[in-house]
């Protein structure tokens, strides 16, 4: 009991203990004994130590922090009160440095993304935008009828018109002469075209490709479902897509076009787009492919239609049935509010894209490499979408249209090096940067010979031999959602840090409040209570 007692601290014992050394040291001091002299800076600072250390003591003995009380007490040996002190200033410095470690990393990983759920409705997930695109890039039956109505110039052989329309193809392996261009301007310029209108004029209309649509189980007028795009591939039929800032739909039924994509609440291919093609065999004059059919295309509802996108491949007389797997993947409120430097990702309304509806990291690239073939050619080629802001390049342009085509297929845009070499970069090109919300649709197909009997009954259909059935439809009325959260919020971080150092050190918000009691308000009490 008299050990416990002894723990308790007394400022008035203390200021007693003071005040009698400062009586034997006038006694042995009597020449400097006078009530005007000031109180010398070395005897003030000797009590201001005292009172330190006397409360630091009595921290220590009364404190809950481990190790601590070992270092004051009096019925251990000297040598183990020095042990002690070792042990305590490397376990603080342990707790500072992981501390710090625990800092570091979540200032390096500021975000993360986790699985939030495996049995995500996907009628919460918009359908995928379905982009067709025939292997036939030029219409036979429109090439004849050109070549029949165009004039050639004095010295030109008609020979050269097909030359001229096979141009129109841009193929990325060949270079043109500046002869051939030469010519092919003045045929043009005589009959009052562009390379982009010939390249309109002779294209295969899409529409007529299409003979049957069903959506979600309910036959429905294919001209409201698809629309026609200019894409890389050349003009192409698209459905559900809602990236370009005006739509291409006929003004009789542009107002029963949806404002938002479409959505399915089912599975399987009753509830998902069924299209019956038609290749239209007879009319290929100009194609990279050696087969017949079409290149299909799954991407986002706001996405451009590039090589980024889901690719199948669909051919004469089969029937396919493309299973659609989504993911979606968002970002919570506490990702917003961070800094653009720290989450690295951006929101679709958080930055305004020039010829498109909404960014994303597609859509940024995308611009980003029409922006470099601007300043490459100083125009845009006919195959890139153009919001009308741009010069469209002519047929003089050809061989600059022919060298910036690869661009739109290369990973680095903006770098210019060979394939060969890989090389790691520190940030993202073109300055763009990831979605923090997107739509992933992952794709499996399985193809059949497709059953002609299936349009015996159908007179529309009677020469059907070579058409194409395609579905297209989400496989399961569960999907993955992914949630991109910070990686530690205030209480997270409070959680792991009270933890490294309640687990090293005993340490709580209470013995922080303890440390802070004993150096300020206990001498404060002690002194109302001496008054």
């Amino acid at each position: 009991m008299a050990f416990k007692k002894r723990r308790i601290f007394d400022l008035r014992h203390v200021q007693a203990q003071q005040m009698a050394t400062t009586a034997i040291h006038r006694r042995s001091h009597p020449m400097h004994n006078h009530s005007h002299n000031p109180i010398q800076p070395q005897h003030r600072f000797r009590q201001i130590g005292e009172w330190f250390t006397e409360n630091m003591r009595n921290y220590c003995q009364t404190t809950s922090l481990h190790g601590f009380s070992y270092i004051t007490r009096q019925d251990i040996s000297r040598h183990e009160r020095w042990f002690w002190l070792v042990v305590v200033i490397l376990a603080i410095i342990t707790s500072i440095v992981l501390v710090v470690v625990s800092w570091y990393w979540s200032q390096e990983t500021p975000t993360v993304t986790v699985i939030e759920s495996s049995h995500f409705p996907t009628w919460n997930i918009p359908f995928p935008a379905v982009t067709i695109c025939n292997f036939n890039k030029i219409s036979k039956s429109k090439a004849l009828s050109l070549l029949d109505q165009m004039q050639v110039p004095v010295g030109i052989n008609r020979s050269e018109l097909h030359n001229l329309f096979n141009l129109t193809l841009l193929p990325v392996d060949t270079m043109i002469s500046n002869d051939s261009l030469q010519k092919y301007d003045r045929i043009l310029s005589l009959n009052n075209l562009t390379l982009n209108r010939l390249t309109q004029q002779l294209s295969p209309d899409c529409i007529e490709m299409i003979s049957s649509c069903i959506w979600k189980g309910i036959n429905t007028r294919c001209e409201s479902l698809f629309q026609r795009i200019d894409t890389m591939e050349g003009q192409c039929c698209t459905f559900n897509y809602f990236g370009g800032i005006s739509n291409n739909f006929p003004e009789k039924i542009a107002y029963q076009v949806p404002k938002r994509p479409y959505r399915v609440t089912g599975c399987g291919y009753p509830t998902g787009l069924s299209v019956l093609l038609n290749p239209m065999i007879s009319d290929y004059y100009g194609t990279f492919f050696s087969g017949f059919g079409f290149r299909l295309l799954l991407h986002d509802a706001y996405n451009f239609p590039d090589e980024n996108s889901e690719t199948k491949v669909v051919t004469t007389t089969r029937e396919s049935f493309v299973r659609i797997n989504p993911e979606s993947t968002y970002a919570t409120n506490d990702i917003r509010r961070m800094d653009l430097s720290l989450r690295n990702c951006l929101f679709g309304s958080e930055m305004t894209m020039h010829g498109l509806r909404r960014y994303s990291f597609i859509n940024c690239m995308f611009e980003c490499r029409v922006r470099m073939t601007v300043d490459l050619c100083g125009c845009l080629p006919p195959y890139v979408y153009n919001n009308g802001s741009y010069k469209v390049c002519g047929v003089l342009q050809t061989n600059c249209i022919i060298h910036s085509k690869r661009l739109f297929s290369h990973a680095l845009a903006n770098l210019n090096f060979s394939l060969s070499i890989v090389r790691e970069t520190d940030s993202f090109p073109c300055g763009c940067l990831p979605d923090c919300q997107s739509n992933h649709y992952v794709s499996e197909s399985t193809t059949g010979r497709l059953d002609i009997s299936y349009f015996a009954n159908r007179p529309t259909f009677n020469n059907a031999t070579d058409r194409i059935l395609l579905h297209v439809f989400f496989s399961d009325l569960m999907s993955t959602r992914y949630r991109t959260d910070i990686f530690q919020n205030w209480l997270s971080a409070l959680a792991s840090f009270g933890g490294l150092l309640g687990l090293i050190m005993g340490f709580s918000i209470v013995t922080a409040f303890e440390f802070i009691y004993f150096l300020t308000f206990r001498p404060v009490f002690n002194y109302i209570n001496r008054e």
